[in-house]
């Protein structure tokens, strides 16, 4: 796990800084500590600033390390698309503030100098701190354990730098608890017991948003005057970000902060918090849900300005079961993102947290079907071509897609939850590799495994068969 000082810096006041922010899942401008803290270290004697976002940084590393034969290499292409438009609309905030995003990628020629450069993102970020002379390196802390083996990997290539590490996406900046429950449940009494979050009459205070950041090092700025050679990938971004896509993605998800505030306003404008309990479940519908996961999820949307609207609803317009429960979800995505962090690499164990070794095994032929959506289950099959054509699934359709996967087809766990990572707009390491652990009776539910009855939860949750017929569920061919 990568180390958090507070300030592991010596003063190097009479030098000039040139501070660089490696965005992660943290891709917003508003409530961001970890933009302000390297704007403020680069502040110092005229420093300077980078904003960088490496893809696939982790991949690389923990490819070589890890060698997971589980893992699906490519992006989907509705997760791409929307990783896309938030990292366009990260580059346009960060323009309106005096500097830009630099979108390191593999795929992408060398955006470097060295024309002999190598392509993986890796390398390409180590050779721009050296060439840039980097003193500090601000991060956002993630329970993602390949990044924190990359950030690990990083500290120890260059001990001289800097870094700093800020607490951005959860609602507490440590373990809220003595030690990590057991079991969610348990987490959640005695959070609300010690931590009246949603009832508390102060907003959660909210990072301010820098006026103005410091300018990019002067080599990329007189670079930049006679040609783009170092945002080439960023107006590719831009370009596809604009594009129809060619699969059947809502136009409602959106990527970006941009988006993300509108979604925000436009939910708690309307009746659909007080109605949540009820309607969450639904397969297909927009409204039935709060969709913010996937905000959430890449760092566009804030946890805090989300619990301090909640927060304003209740007050302002109603308070009832159906508001707690949105707070309940939030809590549970608080529990997962502790959860990865505490177990680390046995978030990817077959035997999971429990070392409780499943029943289960690797067929080709049936994970392929399942994939295809090509099961004898309708409603799963119904579930995976929504998932593979829009980047998202509903909550249900997940606990139904992933009990099919181990129990009807007795598949490793491992690869339904890779999958799920590969493909899902909203993918959160810590609440889909936990509930796909909690599903498959090695994780965190005390009660072991959870099976559900495809046939009834059929009858339940699509009795006209209206959902099956939209995303072709009877069709296995």
């Amino acid at each position: 796990m990568l180390s958090q000082p507070a300030d592991n810096y010596s003063d190097k006041s009479a030098d000039k800084k040139v501070s660089l922010v490696l965005f992660h899942n943290d891709l917003r401008i508003d409530d961001n500590a970890t933009l302000l803290k390297a704007a403020t270290l680069a502040s110092a004697n005229n420093g300077r600033l980078l904003c960088v976002y490496a893809q696939d940084l982790a991949d690389t590393l923990a490819d070589k390390k890890k060698g997971q034969d589980y893992s699906f290499k490519q992006m989907g292409a509705a997760r791409q698309q929307f990783l896309y438009e938030s990292l366009a609309d990260l580059d346009k905030s960060l323009q309106g503030l005096g500097n830009r995003l630099l979108f390191l990628t593999a795929k992408a020629e060398t955006l470097l100098e060295d024309s002999a450069a190598e392509s993986d993102t890796f390398a390409q970020l180590c050779q721009l701190i050296e060439q840039q002379a980097v003193t500090d390196i601000c991060v956002s802390q993630t329970a993602d354990y390949n990044q924190n083996q990359a950030y690990t990997i990083l500290q120890n290539k260059y001990p001289q730098i800097s870094w700093h590490v800020q607490s951005i996406n959860t609602l507490f900046m440590t373990l809220p608890t003595e030690e990590l429950p057991k079991s969610f449940t348990q987490f959640r009494k005695k959070v609300e017991t010690n931590h009246d979050l949603l009832k508390a009459e102060s907003d959660f205070e909210i990072c301010p948003t820098s006026k103005v950041l410091p300018p990019m090092p002067d080599a990329m700025i007189n670079s930049m005057a006679n040609s783009d050679k170092y945002f080439s990938a960023n107006q590719k971004i831009a370009e596809k970000a604009q594009q129809e896509p060619d699969f059947k993605g809502s136009k409602t998800f959106k990527g970006g902060e941009t988006n993300a505030f509108r979604h925000l306003n436009e939910y708690f404008n309307s009746d659909a918090p007080s109605t949540y309990k009820t309607t969450r479940n639904a397969l297909d519908d927009w409204t039935h849900s709060t969709k913010f996961s996937a905000w959430l999820a890449n760092g566009s949307l804030s946890v805090k300005v989300l619990l301090n609207r909640l927060r304003h609803y209740e007050r302002d317009v109603m308070a009832n079961e159906s508001t707690y429960w949105i707070w309940f979800e939030l809590l549970w995505r608080e529990y997962f993102y502790w959860y990865a962090l505490n177990h680390q690499q046995q978030l990817f164990w077959f035997k999971g947290i429990a070392q409780h070794e499943p029943t289960t095994c690797f067929d080709k032929i049936r994970l392929e079907q399942w994939q295809n959506g090509a099961t004898s289950y309708p409603i799963v099959n119904a579930c995976m071509h929504q998932l593979t054509q829009t980047g998202y699934m509903s909550n249900r359709g997940r606990q139904l897609v992933a009990s099919c996967f181990i129990h009807e087809l007795g598949l490793d766990w491992r690869y339904g939850a890779s999958y799920f990572e590969q493909h899902l707009i909203d993918y959160d390491v810590g609440s889909n590799w936990g509930n796909w652990q909690y599903l498959a009776g090695v994780g965190a539910d005390p009660r072991g495994c959870r099976q559900f009855n495809l046939s009834k939860q059929t009858q339940q949750y699509d009795p006209k068969g209206e959902f099956i017929k939209k995303w072709q569920g009877n069709k296995t061919d």
